[in-house]
């Protein structure tokens, strides 16, 4: 993982929405980083849930987009 994309993750880690993710979202996220090298190659629902924890928006729920309404 390139270290701006991994300084970006770790800084809006503490956040919502990725403050919230459970442990298998978590995994997930952190496989996915080790195989990307840049912003534009994740997922649209990573892309989504680390600009949300940049910028404090929050829409309900964790944002990443993998959880069902309940």
């Amino acid at each position: 993982m390139p270290p701006m994309l991994a300084d970006r993750f770790a800084a809006a880690g503490t956040r919502e929405p990725l403050s919230a993710l459970g442990e298998p979202d978590r995994a997930e996220l952190t496989a996915l980083l080790l195989r990307v090298e840049d912003f534009d190659e994740l997922p649209g629902r990573w892309q989504a849930a680390l600009l949300a924890a940049e910028t404090g928006a929050s829409s309900g729920g964790c944002g990443c987009g993998c959880h069902s309404a309940e």
